[in-house]
C-alpha cells in the first residue's frame, strides 16, 4: 500500500491511496463469498451460484462496495500513523477505482485538528485569587446544628411578630377590585426569616398581634412568571391566627451526639473545622487550576476551522434545547427574547472556548505521555456513579448504549491529569 498526501484549504488532508492488487482481491473474494452465502438465487442453492451471476444479481458495484468497507480501516490506519495525522472527524472516501486484479485507487479526504502552537505549561508565575474561610465559619456552621434540630413554639404571651418568627395566618389577594388566581390561603405557615413570598410580603406581617387583622400592600416584581401580575400593585388582607418562635437547643456534648458519632462538643468542632479547611485547599486548587489554565489557553496559537466550530456550535445548539425542555421552556421563544444574533455570537464563543481548551489538554497529554489505564476508567466511573446517586453498573450500560460517552469520560480523565500537572509544575502567588 501506498499514498500521498495533500492538505487542502480548511486544514482538510487529501490522501491518495493505492492498495496491492492482490491485497484488494483478496477482500473482494471475501466479500463475495459474504453476499453470495446470504442471497436467493432462483435454481441455486445459498453460496452455490457461480460468480458471474451472482454479481449480476447483487451487481459487482455493491460488491467492491463491501470488500473496501472491509479493507480500508486498516489500510486508512497505516497510512494515518505514517502521515502522523490528528483526525478532526471520520475520513471519508470520495473516489474510488477498483478493477479485479489491478491495484485498488481510493481517494480519502480527512478533516484535521488544527495545529497546537502550546504556550509554556511549565515554570511560570501565576497570580490567583485566594479563597478564605469566613472568621466566622464555624460558629455560622454551629448554628445551622443549632436551627436543624431547633423546635417551634408557641408565643402565649401578647406580644407583636418580629422578623424571625414563623406565623400561622389566612390571606386573599387583590389587584385593585380583582381578586388574584390562586392568591388565596388558609391557615398558612410562612417562616418571616425564610419567606419565598413576593419582596415586602414577610415584612408585612412583622409587628402585628395574634388574632389582629389588617393589609399588606405589595408590588409584583417585572419578572414575575405571570404576565398579568409582572409590577402589579396588590393588597392583601390578611388575619394573623398564631405566632411560633424557634428555640434552639444548647451548644453542648448532648447537641453533638444528635448531630453526628460526636462523643462530645469539641469533637464536633473539630470536624467542622476539618471539613472548613479542606473545602478552603480544594477551592484554592481549583482556583490555582482555572489561573494556570486559563493562561496557558490565551498564550497558545491555534488557528480553528469554521467547520470545527459550526459542529460544535451545533452541539452547544442542540444541549440548549434540550436544557430548556427539561425545564419546560420553550427554545424559540428563549432565543426571539434574548436575540437571535446575540444567542449565536454566544455559542460561538462558547464554541471556540471548548474546543480551544479541548485542544490544549489533549496536546499537554501528547508532550507528558499521559495514558488511561482500566483504574482511571474504573475510578471516573465510579465518581459520576456517586454524583448522581447510581451505581457503576449502570453508568457502564449507559456507555454501552452510548459509546460517545466513552470518550467524554476519557477526556475527564485527561484533564484531570493535566490540571494534576499544571499545579504541581507552576508557582502561585495568592492575590
Amino acid at each position: 500500500m501506498t499514498s500521498k498526501l495533500e492538505i487542502l484549504e480548511g486544514n482538510v488532508a487529501k490522501i491518495d491511496m493505492t492498495i496491492d492488487a492482490k491485497e484488494a482481491e483478496n477482500a473482494y473474494n471475501k466479500a463475495f463469498k459474504r453476499i453470495s452465502q446470504n442471497v436467493n438465487i432462483a435454481g441455486f442453492r445459498k453460496g452455490k451460484a457461480p460468480r458471474n451471476i451472482v454479481e449480476k444479481y447483487v451487481g459487482a458495484e455493491r460488491i467492491k462496495a463491501e470488500a473496501i468497507e472491509d479493507v480500508f480501516p486498516k489500510e486508512f490506519s497505516k497510512v494515518s500513523d505514517e502521515h502522523k495525522l490528528d483526525l478532526a472527524m471520520q475520513p471519508y472516501i470520495e473516489s474510488y477505482e477498483f478493477e479485479t486484479g489491478k491495484d485498488l485507487k481510493l481517494v480519502v479526504k480527512a478533516e484535521l485538528k488544527p495545529e497546537v502552537k502550546l504556550a509554556k505549561y511549565k515554570e511560570n508565575k501565576v497570580d490567583f485569587e485566594e479563597f478564605k474561610s469566613e472568621k466566622d465559619a464555624l460558629e455560622k456552621e454551629l448554628e445551622n446544628i443549632q436551627q436543624r434540630f431547633s423546635t417551634l413554639e408557641t408565643v402565649e404571651e401578647d406580644r407583636e411578630t418580629k422578623a424571625d418568627d414563623t406565623v400561622v395566618f389566612d390571606f386573599e389577594g387583590f389587584v385593585g377590585d380583582e381578586a388574584i388566581e390562586h392568591g388565596a390561603g388558609k391557615n398558612y405557615t410562612l417562616d418571616l426569616a425564610h419567606s419565598n413570598f413576593i419582596p415586602g410580603f414577610a415584612e408585612g406581617l412583622v409587628g402585628h398581634k395574634k388574632g389582629e387583622e389588617f393589609t399588606i400592600d405589595v408590588t409584583f416584581p417585572e419578572n414575575y412568571h405571570q404576565d398579568k401580575l409582572k409590577g402589579a400593585k396588590a393588597q392583601f388582607k390578611i388575619k394573623l391566627h398564631e405566632i411560633k418562635t424557634r428555640i434552639l437547643p444548647e451548644l453542648n456534648d448532648e447537641l453533638a451526639k444528635k448531630a453526628g458519632k460526636f462523643d462530645t462538643l469539641d469533637a464536633l468542632k473539630e470536624d467542622i473545622q476539618k471539613f472548613i479547611d479542606e473545602t478552603a485547599k480544594n477551592e484554592n486548587e481549583r482556583r490555582k487550576i482555572e489561573a494556570i489554565f486559563n493562561k496557558v489557553v490565551d498564550e497558545t496559537k491555534i488557528d480553528i476551522q469554521e467547520t470545527m466550530i459550526d459542529r460544535e456550535v451545533d452541539a452547544i445548539r442542540s444541549e440548549t434545547k434540550q436544557n430548556a425542555e427539561r425545564h419546560g421552556q420553550n427554545y424559540d421563544e428563549l432565543v426571539e427574547k434574548e436575540g437571535k444574533d446575540e444567542v449565536d455570537k454566544k455559542f460561538k464563543e462558547e464554541a471556540v472556548k471548548r474546543i480551544k481548551n479541548s485542544l490544549v489538554v489533549e496536546k499537554i497529554a501528547k508532550e507528558e505521555d499521559i495514558k488511561i489505564g482500566q483504574d482511571d476508567i474504573l475510578e471516573q466511573v465510579n465518581e459520576i456513579a456517586r454524583l448522581y446517586h447510581t451505581t457503576g453498573a449502570q453508568i457502564f450500560e449507559e456507555i454501552r448504549q452510548n459509546p460517545g460517552m466513552f470518550a467524554v469520560i476519557t477526556q475527564q480523565i485527561a484533564t484531570k491529569k493535566v490540571n494534576e500537572i499544571l499545579l504541581n509544575n507552576n508557582t502561585f502567588n495568592a492575590k
